[in-house]
């Protein structure tokens, strides 16, 4: 799986999997993001928070994100 700027929950809990093999949660996906530059981001949009992660210095590529 391909990092990207802006990532979801399940996204980085997938990329989590594949790479330590650890049992993903709130907690253990959260410490993974943090440790490859990502920032907890919880904007609420229609009333519900959506849980994602961003990092500001990840260069995204249009090219290769397709």
């Amino acid at each position: 799986m391909i990092l990207k700027q802006r990532m979801t929950f399940d996204e980085m809990a997938r990329h989590m999997v594949e790479t330590t093999g650890k049992v993903p949660n709130r907690v253990t996906v959260g410490k993974h993001a943090k440790q490859l530059g990502y920032r907890v981001y919880k904007p609420m949009i229609n009333g519900r928070i959506h849980h994602c992660y961003i990092n500001d210095a990840v260069i995204v590529d249009s090219k290769t994100e397709n």
